[in-house]
């Protein structure tokens, strides 16, 4: 009787725990044959490659822009995802921050790209503009120049670099040639001597990369216009001008903040055509924060400031998307 006594005991938490494994796997069961729960099944895989690729290398490179980094010491603690060994180096709270603070190369660099991103937003905004209500309207020609508009977004930044470098040359640029041509000057410009000068060719260069897309944009705005709206415009005697301000604009306040998101965050992020046409130079001159933050991490291997200069470019660009929702797109819903 003993022995039987010991062995229920012994067995107990065996039929304990297969108990608890169906009743587990019963409730898991239920969950998946519910809407809610087959729905969340279907979308798991994606949620998983999702946080995989773009949620866990966010959240490691905000601890990395926290840490200071040292690519030969590996005693340190590390963190396993998916196979992979990451260190975690050593937790240095705001110092990183702090040194960017009093870093005078930084502050430059701030004021070149403040400069470079109001210039080239409020360029690459106007003249997508303009090219869209030219192109709304019916002239010979119209698909042909709407689809030869695409042509210079559609470049890779690289190749427009090093079209433009050329194009551009003190010695056998076409550009200069051509101005040489026409009078327009006496000797070949040197538009990368000069430090202004070099970042204002960036500007443009870039403009002409992306205000296709700007146009883009409006252009699909503009033919969700009803054209009821149009024709009471001209009744009431509405020229151009009156049409644009009193109906056009206004109509197209939800792409103007698509537009102006969408630049300005390309603008803060411009990289590949510092490094295809000036490499921040000369000296220090087109260095933006985009730029600063690319050569401290990658040139210098320098982790952890580096992170720390592109988080600032992160917060400024979720600032003024607030700002633009506020300006723009806050009073279009009260209305």
């Amino acid at each position: 009787m003993a022995e039987i006594a010991q062995r229920d005991r012994t067995r107990a938490p065996l039929r304990a725990g297969a108990k608890g494994s169906g009743g587990l796997a019963r409730r898991f069961h239920l969950y998946a044959n519910s809407q809610g729960g087959f729905a969340t099944l279907l979308i798991l895989p994606a949620l998983t490659v999702i946080f995989a690729v773009v949620f866990f290398p966010l959240i490691y490179s905000i601890w990395l822009s926290f840490a200071e980094v040292d690519l030969l010491d590996t005693s340190g603690p590390s963190l396993d995802f998916l196979g992979v060994t990451l260190p975690l180096y050593k937790f240095v709270g705001l110092a990183n921050y702090r040194e960017l603070a009093g870093d005078p190369l930084y502050w430059d660099a701030l004021w070149r790209t403040v400069y470079f991103v109001a210039a080239f937003v409020i360029e690459a905004t106007v003249i997508g503009l303009a090219m869209a209500l030219v192109l709304n309207t019916e002239f010979f020609g119209r698909p042909l120049l709407r689809a030869a508009l695409l042509i210079p977004w559609s470049m890779s930044r690289v190749v427009v670099g090093l079209l433009w470098l050329g194009m551009l040359s003190s010695d056998f640029g076409a550009l200069n040639a051509v101005m040489h041509r026409l009078g327009l000057i006496d000797g070949y410009i040197a538009f990368f001597k000069n430090g202004f000068s070099a970042l204002n060719t960036l500007v443009l260069v870039y403009v002409w990369n992306q205000a296709p897309f700007a146009t883009v944009l409006f252009l699909a705005g503009l033919q969700s216009i009803p054209k009821d709206l149009y024709a009471a415009a001209e009744v009431d005697g509405a020229g151009f001008w009156r049409k644009l301000w009193h109906v056009t604009l206004p109509s197209l306040r939800p792409m103007m903040f698509l537009v102006l998101v969408l630049s300005t965050v390309n603008g803060f992020l411009m990289l590949d055509l510092i490094f295809v046409m000036t490499f921040g130079g000369p000296g220090n001159d087109t260095t933006t924060v985009s730029w600063l933050g690319y050569r401290t991490a990658f040139s210098f291997f320098q982790f952890g400031p580096g992170t720390a200069i592109l988080f600032t470019l992160t917060l400024m660009c979720v600032v003024l998307t607030v700002v633009y929702q506020r300006l723009i797109l806050a009073k279009f819903q009260a209305e």
